[in-house]
Parts: C-alpha cells; structure tokens; sequence
C-alpha cells in the first residue's frame, strides 16, 4: 500500500511538472511572440524613415535608433546598408557616439530580398545573436541584430529548466540546467512570425528527491492526508504568484508594445502625407505657371483660372491633411450623403486633363439607377484619384491605352469598376498589394493601396483586385450606408 501511496505520489509529481512545463513554454512562446512583432514594428518605423533620408549618416535615422536601443537593449546594433557599383557601405546608429560607418565585403547575400518590403533572419557571426534584413528601398537595406540572451530573459526560471533557441538549424542560445534530472520533458514550438522563423526548445529535468522528497520516506499511511493538504496549499499559492507575476509582465510588455506601435504609426503617417500630398502640390505647381505665363501675355482669363484652380487643390491639400491625422488617431469617417455619380466625376476631373496628355484614353460609364450614397466625399475621391493614377502609370507608353471607370449598382451594393489594358498584376503579388509598404514600382512607397483599404473600412466598404486583360480594381459600398 506504500509503494502503491509513493507511485501514485511520483506520478502526480511528474504530471504536475509536465503541466508546469507547458505553463512555462506558453508563456516564453508569448513573450517570443510579442518581442517579434516589436522587431516588425521597429523595422517598419524606421524604414519609413530611411526612405526619407537619402543622405547618410542621418540624424533622423540617429536619434530614432537611439531611442530604440535605450528602449529595448536586447536590439543591439541598427545598420543601414548601401548597395553601389561594386560597394556596400554600412552606417551603423544608436549609440552615443556619431554613426560609424564602414565598407563591407561586396558579396551580400540577398537570398530573400527579391523586392521592397522582404525580411529575412539569418545566425549573425557573433554568438548569442541573429540579424534582421529588410529591404526598403532600392539598394538601400536596414539591418538589426537581437542579442538572443535578452529575447528570453524571463528572470529566475529555476534550476530544474533549459531552453534551446534556433534558426535554420544553427543554435543561437542554450541553456543547460538540471544536470542531475532523473527524468527530462521537453516543449518544442515553432514561432508564427514569417520574418524571423525561430525555433524553441523548452525543457524540464526531475531530480529524484522531486519525484519522491525525503519525507516520503515515513509512514505514507499515517501522513497522507496532512501531505495532501501541504501539497495543494503550496501548489496553489504557487499558481497565484507565477500568475501575478505573468500578470505584471504582460502588462508591461503591453506598455512597451504601444510604444513601438506609437513610433510605426508617426513612420507611417509621414510616408502617407508624402505620398498623398504630391499630386495636388504639383498641381498646384503647374497652374502657378501657366499664372506666371499669362502675366507675361497679358490674358486675366487664363491668370483667373490659374488662381482658382490653385485654390481649389490648397483647399484640397488641407482637407487630405486632416483626413490623415483622422486616419493614424481612429477617429471616425466624415460621412455625408451625397450623389455618387457627382463624387465620381469630381474626382475624375483632377486627373482628366493629365490624362489627355498623355494620350491616355478615359472612358466613364455610370448607370442613373446609383443613386445617393453615404461617404466621407474626400477619402473616397482620394481613393478613386489614387486607383487611376495607378492605370495611369501602368497603361504608360504601351499602343492604345485605354482606362475604363464603371459606376453600377447590383443587387445590395454599389461597384465602382476601375480597370485598364495594362500587364495586370503579377500573381505572387495579388494577395500582398493591400499590405503597407509593399509595392512593384521602383520609386513607389507601397502606402496608396493599404491607405486607401483602410479609408473604405472607414465607409463600411472594401476593395478587391485581380486580372481581366489588364488590372482590374473594384470598390465594394454595401446599402447599408445608402439612403
């Protein structure tokens, strides 16, 4: 009966520890999980601001790199990395001195970053330690080292727990505890973070005075029940402890998570009104001349039209403003109702001119039976202006381009059709074009796209691409938001 006693108290030692084992790998999993996505964003963030500072060393690129580093110490070195005709020239930033700046060998391996927006995590030469490469611009990559023993440092997680940390293969950190275990389990997990797929071991040795304490050694029979007892009371006080301080950690892992989603949103918006602000600068550039022009031939008309037109796109260049810092703040759409035949063709008026001269075919087609709609007039211009200067720079120098824009509505919901006779879009790009600074141009920022998806959520609509003898993009707006 008192080995029966002992057997059954072993195995409830061991299943207990088996249970606090998966307890530990699910925690180090989120912890892991967590600390990636902070990488992501930091990478996001300071690529926008790359792509913004063309002339290095930056302090631009400095002072944000220094914020980073004190911040998050397991982030260890921020490089950029300049392709040229036979260099690579390096400029590392974040600490207190001035960036460095160095001459690499000219073989990079660029296994991975095919076009603008691909990450790749490869064992950096040092121990303890892997990079992250991202291409965000042509030529032009951004490099971070994590030092692994700071990834998962999780305090004191007792003698009795080991870990092992990969990549590709290679070890990047192990950990080695227990070495007079009985007995040894393991969780192994792989991470879901496309960019950096690492791979953790978590593991847990039982000493034998853990599977049978000395005290067991007494009368079993006599003691069971006082056993018993102790055992739940500490199990239970020890569950309590291990879930406040889980509770304490995720609440500042979250702290430092908005921190970094902070500094991608202020990246995100600066490239947004860079890219948004353009058209209606320049714009404004060519009527400000055509002014000029009309001054020295002495036509008022023309000099009026300028002028009204200059106003018309400053008013219009505000009003993007401020729907831009209603989009990073969450604030909510300015909806109003208004014709959706009106909306479209007011749009298509900001770029018809350009179009017919660039010998750019424009064919409109718009049923009576659309009616009213209820939108936030700017963002959806803004969407459908960005969507046909996109057909504008695909259909660019090929015979006979032709863009069409159908206005319909079917069954409960209204399409907007905007396609072109251009190449069409890549297959291995469609399911990404909606992704934020993912693009297929050379000089593109990958941000009109994402932009304009998030400005239709805003509306309660959608958008959708895909291929029909050329890019084809259509705006889905449900009734529920039509009168």
């Amino acid at each position: 009966m008192s080995l029966a006693t002992i057997g059954l108290l072993v195995a409830y030692q061991y299943v207990s520890g088996l249970s606090a084992l998966s307890e530990r790998a699910r925690s180090m999993e989120m912890l892991l999980a967590e600390r990636l996505a902070q990488h992501d964003a930091h990478l996001s963030g300071l690529g926008a601001v790359v792509r913004m500072s063309p002339d290095e060393p930056s302090t631009s690129i400095q002072g944000l790199a220094e914020n980073i580093i004190a911040r998050y110490p397991r982030i260890t070195n921020i490089t950029t990395i300049t392709i040229g005709n036979g260099t690579v020239r390096a400029v590392s930033y974040g600490r207190a001195q001035n960036p460095e700046i160095a001459d690499l060998q000219p073989n990079l391996d660029l296994t991975g970053l095919d076009k603008i927006g691909d990450t790749s995590a490869r064992p950096a030469t040092t121990p303890h330690a892997y990079e992250i490469f991202k291409l965000v611009a042509p030529k032009r990559i951004l490099r971070l080292r994590i030092d692994t023993d700071a990834l998962l440092d999780m305090g004191d997680g007792g003698a009795d727990y080991s870990s092992t940390l990969s990549l590709d293969g290679a070890v990047l950190l192990e950990t080695s505890r227990g070495t007079h275990a009985l007995l040894t389990a393991s969780n192994a997990l792989d991470t879901s973070n496309h960019s950096q797929p690492l791979h953790l071991t978590v593991s847990r040795g039982f000493r034998p005075n853990e599977l049978a304490p000395p005290h067991l050694a007494l009368p079993l029979l006599a003691a069971l029940a006082a056993i018993t007892w102790l055992i739940m009371r500490y199990r239970h006080a020890s569950r309590e402890r291990q879930s406040q301080e889980r509770r304490a950690t995720l609440f500042e892992q979250e702290a430092k998570l908005a921190q970094a989603g902070r500094v991608n949103a202020m990246g995100e918006m600066a490239s947004g009104i860079a890219h948004e602000l353009a058209q209606p600068i320049a714009a404004m550039l060519s009527q400000s001349q055509a002014a000029k022009r009309a001054l020295t031939i002495d036509r008022p008309d023309i000099l009026v039209t300028a002028v009204d037109a200059n106003i018309r796109d400053a008013r219009r260049a505000g009003e993007i403003l401020a729907r831009m810092r209603a989009y990073v703040s969450g604030a909510p759409a300015r909806i109003e109702e208004i014709p959706l035949t009106e909306a479209v063709t007011d749009a298509l008026r900001l770029v018809k001119a350009d179009l017919a001269q660039r010998g750019i075919t424009l064919v409109v087609t718009q049923s009576d039976e659309v009616g009213t709609g209820c939108i936030d007039v700017i963002s959806f211009q803004q969407v459908l202006h960005n969507l046909v200067r996109n057909a504008a720079d695909a259909v660019a120098g090929r015979q006979n381009p032709r863009i069409t824009v159908d206005v319909r509505r079917l069954g409960d919901e209204v399409l907007i059709i905007v396609a072109d006779n251009g190449p069409g879009i890549e297959p291995s790009s469609l399911g990404r074009i909606f992704d934020p600074f993912f693009t297929t141009k050379t000089d593109g920022m990958g941000l009109g796209l994402p932009l304009s998806a998030r400005l239709l959520e805003k509306m309660n609509g959608s958008i959708e691409a895909c291929n029909d003898g050329g890019a084809r993009f259509t705006i889905h707006l449900p009734t529920c938001v039509l009168r």
